[in-house]
């Protein structure tokens, strides 16, 4: 056989199996097709095939799929194997299996290869077999009869509705375990020996006979089946008898673990209903005499223990035939017991509930561990904590440090001024985590202010607009005459911030981010009488949220991003946010179509934006003269915070802690200013604070802390001594010095 002959078998073999191969040359950016592949996706020979025209073809999700794949291919030469959906040029939409690895040369990936199989007839021939086993499935749920699928070793493959009542079993509770370890009982009876006998020789096997520990007759066909053996049944116990063997079912039931009590119905309210038999168990249990409870009511038995449902809810559920699950908790003994129950009814011979059987389960040590359980989970979320946030701050390090190195070695003033610009912005951005945090543990107090939402949307628009990619528009839609709102407009502007970042990255490509801010009629999640609420929303045409993860976006430290791309403290940060100043937020999200979530804040009650916003006439200069004081136990922080004090045209001293303080105080009877750090060895700084307000009045005070002013374990109660929150700024600092009363 020649060439041409092996490629005209090949060329058939690929077309009989709708498969066609594919080469793609990395540094050339040129893909190259099989004929199959050209006719496949009606594009003519000639083309000229480029890795994007190849990948323009594959449709919604499994085009980022491929994408992904051929980019792991390239980086790690990780192979891949995928069924996608595609759409050829002249529109036919196809399923196909793509299949890629990579081609090395010297060492290098220079190339991908791989094979591209229509699979649309196939796809088409599993949606059509699974639609016919979901019609036989549906009928086999339905029937009337009793109906059970065993596999070869005898276990439960499917238990439809109907065998529920007759085998007074839950069919969940069947499926996947054994037939003789559910019904031990089947053990040596007619019923095995006709299983036994389709198992051996593939012939179908019918019977009627009597099942002692259900108390009822059956009428069985037993038929080979591919897997094992299926079973139809059909109760005929009123057919074959007219009377319950009582005594068979005491047998059966008094063998049970679980505590059981057989109650008849009368026609009072359940308490009244006698005890026509409870088990060894249920004696053990309740911690009663078992033959002194029997006739005495069912009240009596239970007096003294908590029932949930109550008795009475429990009695309507049975008078309707209804299987109902209930908790009872008796303290008792120096501890608290907790029974798991289930009241089933038992018809009478008028069709109706004639007994009931209450059974009992003690769940005290399967509760304490379900508690120590939920206790570790807490510890295991405080860990995940340490790690997100670890990471993040190690990140801002990075950049401080990293911009510190290279401005000992730039000579360029505007480099100069970028490198510092950038080191701002990280220890900002470690300020903002260090707030989160604290909001998230409730160390972290608001100040919200009366303001107009409108107003503070226009100033941070820039910063926002700088956040977003020139591929994504921003619209911002400000409605007309919005009320006034109590809010903090630092947190808000963070919050906002973080909204408008998750849409960012919700959007691959291009698309719309839109802000809105108006005013709505509505009712919160509480469902309390609808009110006027300030809504400022932010929506995206991005990729959506899938309905299974929208529960959990508010949680602490759940994130949808990479490892390393964030804490996951964003959106329980604006719940939080927004719950701490009386306001709400709601998400809704569409996949495919985008996300919006909404925060919605309280009108103020008062408009005092003029008294709020109104400052002092005119700020005095710093003096040349000014002497001040710094006391903290770093000495980093305190030279720093020195150093900006003698850049602002002060005389700077430095302290290490209140008794140096001291020292440095009686030596400087002119000491104007004194800012110290709160939680130091020894003394703290509010203590040092109140001892030199009361001794030397005429030196101004300013305390310095991570946490907020409201969190401090005795914060200042004199008014002029003035808090700042570290990192301290050195605006601040000039704002401290140029005030008249702190």
């Amino acid at each position: 056989m020649d060439q041409g002959d092996e490629l005209r078998l090949l060329r058939g073999a690929c077309a009989a199996s709708q498969t066609g191969a594919w080469h793609y040359r990395i540094g050339e950016d040129a893909v190259e097709w099989t004929p199959f592949l050209y006719d496949l996706f009606a594009v003519p020979e000639t083309a000229e095939l480029t890795l994007e025209l190849a990948l323009s073809f594959y449709i919604g999700k499994w085009k980022a799929q491929v994408i992904d794949a051929v980019n792991a291919c390239q980086r790690d030469g990780t192979a891949w194997n995928l069924e996608v959906q595609c759409r050829s040029a002249n529109g036919r939409v196809f399923w196909a299996r793509t299949i890629g690895e990579a081609v090395y040369a010297s060492g290098h990936i220079v190339a991908l290869q791989g094979a591209f199989q229509d699979i649309t007839s196939e796809r088409v021939a599993v949606a059509d077999r699974e639609r016919a086993q979901a019609e036989l499935a549906f009928v086999l749920r339905t029937m009337p009869d009793g109906f059970f699928l065993l596999d070869k070793q005898w276990r439960f493959t499917f238990v439809n509705g109907a065998s529920a009542d007759m085998l007074r079993r839950a069919p969940e509770d069947l499926v996947g375990r054994s037939l003789w370890d559910e019904f031990p009982d089947l053990r040596d009876t007619a019923i095995e020996a006709a299983y036994r006998t389709v198992e051996a020789t593939g012939l179908s096997q019918k019977l009627q006979t009597y099942f002692e520990p259900l108390e009822t007759w059956f009428d069985i066909t037993v038929h080979p089946a591919q897997t094992g053996v299926a079973v139809h049944f059909r109760d005929v116990t009123r057919e074959v008898r007219k009377q319950r063997d009582l005594r068979l079912f005491r047998t059966a039931i008094d063998a049970m673990t679980s505590g059981a009590v057989m109650l008849e119905v009368g026609s009072g309210p359940m308490p009244t209903w006698p005890v026509a038999y409870a088990n060894i168990a249920a004696a053990t249990l309740w911690g009663a005499d078992r033959r002194a409870v029997l006739r005495r009511p069912f009240g009596d038995l239970v007096a003294g223990t908590t029932l949930h449902p109550g008795v009475e809810d429990i009695g309507q559920a049975l008078g309707r035939m209804n299987v109902l699950e209930f908790e009872a908790r008796r303290d008792g003994l120096g501890r608290r017991q907790i029974f798991d129950c289930i009241a089933v009814p038992l018809a009478g011979q008028d069709g109706g509930c004639g007994h009931a059987v209450i059974l009992t389960d003690d769940v005290t040590e399967q509760r304490r561990s379900e508690e120590e359980r939920h206790r570790g989970e807490r510890l295991a979320l405080i860990g995940q904590m340490a790690g997100g946030v670890s990471h993040d701050f190690n990140n801002l390090l990075a950049v401080i440090l990293g911009n510190i190195e290279l401005l000992e070695v730039t000579t360029d003033p505007d480099e100069t001024r970028l490198l510092i610009a950038e080191a701002r912005a990280a220890v900002m951005r470690g300020k903002a985590l260090n707030d989160s945090l604290l909001a998230f543990a409730g160390k972290s107090k608001l100040s919200p202010r009366t303001a107009d939402l409108g107003v503070f949307l226009h100033s941070v628009t820039p910063l926002i607009r700088r956040a977003v990619p020139s591929r994504i528009r921003i619209d911002v839609d400000i409605a007309d005459a919005v009320p006034p709102v109590l809010f903090d407009a630092a947190m808000a502007e963070s919050c906002l911030l973080n909204l408008v970042i998750n849409a960012r990255e919700a959007i691959e490509a291009t698309g719309t981010i839109r802000i809105a801010l108006g005013a709505v009629e509505r009712a919160n999640p509480n469902g309390e009488a609808p009110q006027t609420w300030v809504e400022l929303s932010v929506e995206d045409s991005g990729s959506g949220i899938p309905e299974d993860l929208r529960d959990h976006v508010f949680e602490p430290f759940f994130t949808t991003r990479k490892v390393g791309q964030g804490s996951g403290l964003g959106l329980s940060r604006v719940r939080g946010y927004l719950e701490q100043i009386g306001g709400f937020v709601t998400l809704h999200s569409v996949p495919g179509q985008g996300t919006t979530v909404s925060m919605y804040f309280a009108v103020a009650p008062v408009d005092t934006r003029d008294m709020e916003t109104a400052g002092p006439a005119s700020t005095p200069a710093v003096a040349g003269h000014v002497k001040a004081l710094v006391v903290d136990d770093t000495p980093a922080v305190a030279r720093v915070v020195a150093r900006m004090l003698t850049s602002l045209g002060c005389h700077a001293l430095i302290a290490a802690n209140g008794a140096e303080a001291r020292e440095v105080i009686a030596r400087e009877p002119d000491l104007d200013l004194m800012i110290s750090d709160v939680v130091m060895p020894g003394e703290t700084g509010v203590d040092l604070a109140h001892s030199v307000a009361a001794s030397h009045p005429h030196i101004r005070i300013a305390l310095m802390s991570g946490y907020s002013r409201d969190h401090l374990q005795s914060g200042p109660r004199d008014p002029s001594v003035v808090f700042l929150t570290k990192p301290v700024s050195r605006d601040q600092l000039k704002a401290f010095i140029a005030s008249d009363d702190g």
